[in-house]
């Protein structure tokens, strides 16, 4: 009998003991979908190159040319993301599929790290995946995918809910092993985060018995780690570590440069904050919170719409915004100070959390389809620039080449602009893009000077990214 008959010709009891188990499919289904949309939403820029913006573009360079990872000031967890392009360059010289490798490694890390986290909490408490996806939608306003600040955080996600949900489990305490020492090499900033998740293992270590005495240990360890972390910070950090302490510098470094994107944070917090205290509040009196968390995380894609024109318009473009690190922790901690106070949802629970956790992904696969989209105008406005040139090199600077002065360029006007030039071309012969007297020194010695820090002799950059008309390439 069909499912509709069969609803209708149940008894009145029969009909309302249907109703949940329709509603708890559509709210998997609804679920499911989100999850799915915050995967993909990021399969576009990964092949576009997104990950390759500003300081992504030196990272890939090391790797295509040199054959080498990038370590900046010994941040050898740096290393790690880099691991599948650097294993392909010894296999394969085609530059285009390398970049593919590159970006889809570390595009995947964000989208990798809510899947984890859902994981970890959809049997035991479903609705902590809210807390991870408010975050990945407040990380949606940075640019930087090579990070290693926010690659902290995508590899401390799910460590929180495994504290929070699992500090039994055996692969709890290998991750938080394995995590405490690798914030130490990945940012000067991790000195909070591994503080924060010190605090974590020591409200675990609570329990008593063998696993108390492990958590004891992992509190100890992330405990040290920070400390260890914060001495390198303030005795070993580099000139453009020092420059962003510095009073001017430090709005600019945390806050982001949009009213949209400053409204976005906000309004993230404050829907976090939300769904804690729906979570800790009595059965008996969610009722008026969830009636605010509904409509709020529909104003969610409403904010995000200024946010993405933001974008497309050329504003609001920088590798990062700082302050999306303490919402970070923020976040993190009401998860691990509510995870005790959820249980198992319901039908109406998994109905409830599947629109909620489908209008967030609606939110994130907005704003990155317009950081794609940005990303793909100005790589085809610097392909076009460099293959309708008729010169053997082309100056950059502030106000030329003229191609790149339309507002939508600027997602790709800045000092990575020459290497990127290399690698979003067209098949034949192509002039350089160098900076300052770049063509007079390319031309004198054969090396092309692509920033203050960067020569490679021109010969070599044919071979590795393709024909160049210094070269004399047809």
């Amino acid at each position: 009998m069909p499912r509709v008959q069969a609803v209708a010709a149940a008894s009145p009891s029969e009909r309302v003991a249907s109703v949940p188990d329709v509603c708890a499919l559509s709210g998997r289904h609804a679920l499911n979908l989100g999850l799915a949309l915050v995967v993909f939403a990021f399969v576009p820029g990964a092949l576009l190159g997104l990950p390759l913006f500003g300081d992504g573009a030196y990272y890939f360079f090391k790797v295509a040319l040199d054959g080498v990872p990038l370590v900046p000031n010994l941040r050898v967890g740096a290393v790690l993301p880099q691991i599948p392009a650097l294993a392909a360059s010894w296999l394969i010289e085609d530059a285009r599929l390398l970049r593919h490798i590159f970006s889809f490694a570390y595009g995947g890390l964000p989208a990798a790290s809510l899947l984890l986290c859902w994981l970890v909490a959809r049997k035991r408490a479903p609705e902590l995946v809210l807390l991870p996806l408010l975050f990945m939608v407040a990380n949606q306003i940075n640019f930087s995918a090579v990070s290693e600040l926010l690659v902290s955080l995508y590899l401390a996600w799910p460590f929180v809910l495994l504290a929070a949900l699992a500090p039994h489990r055996r692969p709890t305490w290998m991750y938080g092993a394995a995590l405490a020492p690798l914030l130490l090499v990945l940012h000067p900033l991790n000195f909070a985060l591994a503080g924060l998740l010190s605090l974590v293992a020591v409200s675990r270590a609570g329990s008593g018995g063998p696993a108390g005495r492990i958590w004891v240990r992992l509190a100890l360890a992330f405990g040290v780690c920070a400390l260890l972390r914060l001495v390198w910070t303030l005795i070993g950090a580099n000139d453009y570590e020092r420059s962003v302490t510095e009073p001017d510098s430090v709005a600019r470094y945390l806050l982001p440069d949009t009213l949209s994107q400053g409204v976005l944070l906000t309004w993230v917090v404050v829907l976090a904050l939300l769904v804690a205290l729906r979570l800790i509040v009595g059965a008996g009196r969610r009722g008026g919170v969830e009636r605010l968390l509904w409509p709020g995380f529909l104003l969610l894609p409403i904010i995000g719409v200024p946010v993405a024109a933001d974008i497309l318009a050329g504003e609001g473009i920088k590798l990062k915004a700082a302050l999306t690190f303490p919402i970070a922790l923020l976040l993190m901690g009401l998860a691990v100070a509510i995870a005790g106070r959820t249980v198992v949802a319901d039908a109406r629970g998994i109905r409830s959390l599947g629109r909620l956790v489908l209008v967030g992904a609606l939110t994130v696969t907005l704003i990155a389809t317009a950081k794609s989209a940005a990303w793909w105008t100005a790589t085809r406005g610097l392909m076009n620039a460099t293959a309708s040139a008729e010169t053997a090199c082309l100056p950059f600077g502030p106000e030329e080449p003229y191609a790149l002065q339309w507002p939508w360029m600027a997602i790709i006007d800045d000092w990575a602009t020459p290497m990127n030039a290399l690698v979003f071309r067209a098949p034949w012969a192509i002039p350089l893009l160098l900076p300052g007297e770049g063509c007079r020194r390319l031309e004198q010695t054969g090396q092309a000077r692509l920033s203050t820090w960067i020569r490679r002799p021109a010969a070599q950059l044919e071979a590795t990214f393709g024909p160049l008309r210094s070269i004399g390439s047809p």
